[in-house]
């Protein structure tokens, strides 16, 4: 739905989440997550030989890039009485952020083909990752952001309540793939388990933090500028950033003042420096066609 209060900070970026540390917001999960490895090094979930960052770093991809989310979507349980179908508004909103519009007719086509997908899915880790009885995806003692990285979709299947009976038991249940419940099922255990232990957050409302991040003191992180960048962007140009797969009318506009291969950070007009990823996002001069 529309976020006004990412308004407030000028941010047009539509998804969610997004973090903001002073006068820094960003944007999408991946860099959210690479962010805080940076500022806290050495952390235990954190992949520890340059071989599991590789595997992390492909199941990264592979939840979202190569097709898991959306095979997800794919199996809503959209006859359910409190189902997203019976919001127009919402229903309204989603048209414009991913295109297309959801039926019930629409739904019920394309379970088969979501369905089918997951399968391969499910086998894949049911087959390799998990073959050896292992309880975690790199072997280690805990979950790992391996594991962050590739249960999401999984959990929100198959533990979700609004996601009940999303998924045809003949199809998958324990008996067929009884490692990847297994393994769902311990994610679930652990993470209950570490929101025990940890302080409660304090949730404060939108305008609070949009304020928050519009009053902090604290200066801007500053990053380098690849000057030798393959679209010639210049530091200083002025520049739109939207998301290159979907939810593109979601754009934030503002000032290039960093660049690398992997990031690119903006500041907006009240003055937020708003970082993200160079993957799947489309970086377009102002009042032009993007270009990447």
């Amino acid at each position: 739905m529309p976020r006004p209060d990412l308004e407030l900070i000028g941010v047009g970026y539509r998804k969610i989440p997004i973090m903001a540390i002073g006068k820094d917001v960003y944007c999408d999960s991946r860099l959210i997550i690479s962010t805080l490895e940076s500022l806290y090094p050495n952390n235990a979930l954190s992949p520890s030989t340059p071989a599991d960052v590789g595997i992390r770093k492909l199941f990264e991809s592979w939840t979202i890039d190569g097709g898991i989310f959306a095979n997800t979507v794919k199996m809503m349980p959209y006859w359910q009485e409190a189902s997203f179908l019976s919001n127009e508004a919402f229903i309204d909103d989603r048209q414009k952020l991913m295109g297309r519009r959801f039926t019930a007719q629409g739904m019920e086509a394309g379970r088969p083909e979501g369905a089918q997908h997951l399968q391969q899915a499910f086998d894949l880790l049911e087959t390799t990752f998990l073959a050896d009885g292992r309880h975690w995806i790199l072997n280690t003692q805990e979950p790992s952001l391996a594991d962050i990285d590739a249960v999401w979709p999984f959990k929100w299947l198959m533990s979700d309540p609004k996601m009940k009976d999303s998924l045809p038991a003949e199809h998958f249940n324990a008996k067929k793939y009884p490692k990847v419940f297994a393994w769902v099922k311990r994610f679930v255990t652990e993470l209950d388990k570490k929101k025990e232990t940890l302080p409660k957050p304090n949730a404060l409302g939108g305008e609070t933090m949009g304020q928050r991040t519009l009053d902090a003191t604290t200066a801007p992180k500053t990053i380098t500028f690849d000057d030798d960048n393959s679209h010639g962007f210049k530091r200083g140009e002025d520049v739109e950033i939207s998301p290159s797969d979907y939810g593109q009318t979601g754009k934030t506009a503002g000032t290039l003042v960093g660049l690398t291969v992997h990031e690119v950070v903006i500041r907006n007009s009240k003055g937020i420096h708003v970082h993200f990823p160079r993957w799947n996002f489309a970086i377009s001069r102002a009042a032009s066609k993007p270009r990447i």
